[in-house]
């Protein structure tokens, strides 16, 4: 699997002041609904300012649909949680290196509905 994204090609506009606006998809969506919707945004992504970086955020079944749709457009994409266990007998888990495998430039970490639903604490989540 190669998907290809400019991640980190945003930085330095975010570190100079610019603006991050971030979608998360939640548990919403299909193969076909998602196509749509990344279509939609790619047809937005290129009215938006220099200054403003924009990506989405996906359930992890959808990384790879969403990094060949999104290639090397303007619109980054990353996955809604991330395991603080780099690699063990954690089903279900997802680490930071594997997602990196998927080239996600954002990670959501510390959601409030994670932390009501699943109790996730500060500690946990720094």
């Amino acid at each position: 699997m190669t998907v290809s994204n400019n991640n980190l090609d945003v930085l330095p506009q975010l570190a100079q002041g610019g603006r991050l606006i971030l979608g998360n998809w939640k548990m919403h969506g299909g193969v076909s609904a998602n196509s749509e919707l990344i279509l939609d945004l790619l047809a937005g992504g290129e009215q938006l300012p220099a200054a403003v970086a924009c990506g989405v955020c996906v359930p992890f079944p959808y990384l790879v649909q969403a990094g060949e749709l999104l290639g090397d457009s303007r619109i980054t994409w990353g996955a809604q949680d991330v395991s603080c266990h780099e690699q063990g007998a954690y089903t279900g888990e997802v680490s930071a290196s594997m997602l990196s495998d998927f080239d996600c430039t954002w990670v959501l970490v510390g959601h409030s509905e994670r932390r009501a639903q699943h109790g996730e604490s500060s500690e946990q989540v720094a």
